[in-house]
């Protein structure tokens, strides 16, 4: 609303001030008082508030002023002619149209409503409408409006025609195009487009207009322009283009629905999950080691509450990892109720699964399988569907460890290419990266002092703001755990090598792709082509314990070193140095980066996340519930061999270090 001052109302009338003075103290005139910068009452009188007349000279010397030309005069009958328009557009619901055109109708429904309010208690409308138009084009200059746009919007408003209400022009053509769906130009263009090579859209347009001149030479005429392509292209489907463009596998992980997976009816220690992931870091063997390797992370994760329970590093992701992380993780949390699998060989291996996964079983196998590891254990086991990473959030915490751990370290390489630091190559040339001890120690530390007591990201309310730590200290409170010593455990995680009969040369297992004998030179004569089951430890396989095939033990063997063959020795590759020197541009370059660096201090990610784990010592606490239901086995542990035994001369060493050099042979 307009307000005038004392002086701009009585110059408009054209009498003196005292005048207007005494019409404001005699409440002849509506106005509102107000202090001026001096602190003095004045008065501001609203355009409304004065007679039409005055209203009208008043937006006439604006109009004039702002350089808005006056209105054309209408005849009389203007108002009814407009009032008889029919609405032409086509009638659609307040809710299909944008955004932007549902605020542009609101503007006009308000400003009609308004209109018609005002102009009810005026008894000279057509000038009143006059008088309004002249005022909003003052209010909104940004707009176009007159008498005859008024009628014709009210017109509109009042048969609910809302397309009538926005100003379509230059829009004539809206949402039509040259190319139909069904045309041959559209779907020949549409079978080049649409492949998983993922051509761009220019190679396909010059290649469909190459087709048709050849096999439709009448229709080139009609091939519209490449930007008309690509604004089609956007009203296709994402799924159309995700499955057809990216493959099954992102059409289903970015398409498909997916189950929410509900965590509030299960505790912790109720599922653990298992994968691998490759450490996006390079590191060497030792600290005088000039060869580099990349190890392997076997991860177990408590789904309940995100805690990562135990993990292995190794050099190779197998069935060994798999046992030793799991091993590992129950010594410190207890042993689970169920274990979620990826399909790997890791994980579906015969003495770990069984044959669950329907994997292929020898005929001398089938239907006589030991009793396998999971179990001896009481787990059960879960296996993830084929291609579905949603299923599997373990994956999602390999990402955080990439970002937040892999990230600080020296030799930090990168998943890809794009991703790999340029200062890479200058590291592994001065071996200035990490050992494999470091990395082992570096790892532990930030799994127990930073992951584990980050704040929980789940979806359960009343675990807000707790650690993650604190969330499974919660709730294993709430229920039970099972648990079993260092030994037990030893026992009942023995490699399974299965059944075969015994052999003049004793029984054999096939470690790291070899054949490794046992023998025993009281009992093997007196057993020969009995049926045994063969269980050995993974770590130190110089004793194997030998079953029957109810499961009962009977006897342990050593290791017949005088019946394994010599390995081949094979030296390793040594990398190659790396590129040249940088040339002088690369050398300013790197010097003004020193120079902006300073050395006042050195700060690098590297020591802040062992300080951010320092300041975290303490909150890793694993809080056993007052009930614990021990774990045992009936079978007696193995004794230690007395002096009256026959010792055999084992070195594994040398069998470790033969099969490992080998080991790409098999």
């Amino acid at each position: 609303m307009d307000y005038l001052t004392v002086a701009e109302v009585s110059k408009l009338k054209g009498c003196s001030l005292q005048n207007i003075q005494k019409l404001l103290k005699d409440g002849k005139i509506e106005a509102k008082q107000e202090r001026n910068c001096k602190g003095r009452m004045k008065y501001l009188i609203p355009v409304s508030a004065l007679s039409e007349d005055l209203q009208t000279k008043y937006y006439k010397q604006k109009r004039t002023a702002t350089g808005i030309l006056p209105e054309k005069t209408e005849s009389q009958n203007d108002s009814a002619t407009a009032l008889k328009y029919r609405c032409k557009g086509i009638k659609k619901s307040f809710q299909e149209f944008s955004e932007k055109e549902r605020l542009t109708i609101k503007f006009w429904i308000d400003l009609l409503n308004e209109w018609q309010a005002e102009r009810s208690n005026r008894k000279d409308k057509t000038e009143f409408d006059k008088l309004f138009v002249a005022h909003q084009k003052y209010l909104h200059p940004e707009i176009e409006i007159s008498t005859d746009i008024l009628y014709r919007k009210y017109s509109a408003y009042q048969n609910e025609c809302y397309t009538d209400l926005i100003d379509n022009r230059g829009g004539w053509n809206r949402g039509k195009s040259k190319l139909d769906d069904d045309g041959i130009i559209w779907q020949g263009f549409l079978q080049l487009y649409l492949d998983q090579r993922k051509p761009k859209i220019a190679l396909c347009y010059r290649e469909m207009s190459a087709f048709i001149t050849e096999e439709y030479p009448e229709l080139i005429e009609e091939i519209p322009s490449v930007s008309c392509f690509r604004r089609k292209i956007k009203t296709l489907p994402f799924a159309i283009t995700e499955y057809a463009r990216e493959g099954e596998k992102a059409f289903h992980d970015h398409c498909t629905p997916y189950a929410n997976r509900d965590k509030s009816n299960i505790y912790a220690n109720d599922i653990w999950v298992m994968d691998n992931y490759t450490f996006d870091v390079i590191i060497k063997e030792d600290a005088d080691s000039k060869t580099t390797k990349r190890m392997y992370l076997t991860t177990v994760l408590d789904v309940k509450s995100n805690v990562l329970v135990g993990w292995n590093i190794t050099d190779s992701p197998d069935s060994n990892s798999t046992l030793d992380a799991l091993r590992f993780s129950m010594l410190r949390f207890g042993i689970p109720k169920q274990l979620y699998f990826d399909n790997g060989r890791e994980f579906t291996t015969l003495d770990i699964a069984g044959d669950d996964r329907n994997r292929k079983v020898a005929k001398n196998k089938k239907g006589n399988l030991p009793v396998t590891i999971i179990a001896k254990l009481g787990i059960k086991i879960i296996f993830a569907l084929p291609t579905n990473a949603q299923a599997k959030v373990v994956e999602r915490i390999h990402r955080i460890i990439k970002e937040q751990f892999c990230t600080a370290q020296d030799g930090y390489c990168g998943g890809t290419i794009i991703e790999r630091p340029e200062n890479l190559k200058k590291m592994i040339k001065y071996m200035n990266i990490e050992t494999e001890a470091e990395l082992r120690r570096s790892f532990a530390d930030y799994a127990d002092n930073i992951f584990n007591v980050a704040e929980y990201g789940g979806g359960e309310l009343k675990y807000k703001g707790m650690t993650a730590i604190a969330v499974w200290n919660a709730s294993i409170a709430e229920t039970s755990i099972r648990k079993a010593s260092e030994d037990v455990l030893d026992l009942l995680m023995l490699r399974n090598a299965g059944f075969q009969k015994i052999k003049r040369d004793g029984v054999f297992i096939t470690y790291h792709g070899k054949k490794v004998w046992y023998y025993d030179e009281h009992l093997t004569w007196q057993h020969i082509g009995k049926k045994v089951c063969v269980r050995y430890d993974r770590n130190d396989p110089s004793t194997v314990r030998l079953y029957d095939e109810e499961d009962r033990y009977l006897f342990s063997w050593q290791c017949a070193d005088w019946l394994i063959t010599q390995y081949f020795h094979e030296s390793r590759e040594n990398l190659a140095e790396l590129g040249r020197q940088k040339t002088s541009t690369f050398r300013q370059v790197r010097e003004r980066i020193e120079e902006l660096q300073g050395d006042k201090i050195k700060v690098t990610h590297k020591e802040n996340l062992q300080y951010l784990s320092r300041q975290n010592k303490g909150k890793f606490q694993i809080q056993m519930p007052k009930h614990i239901i021990p774990v045992t086995t009936k079978e007696s542990l193995p004794k230690v061999s007395g002096d009256d035994c026959v010792r055999v001369s084992v070195n594994l060493n040398t069998i470790l270090q033969n099969a490992q050099k080998q080991k790409g042979e098999f």
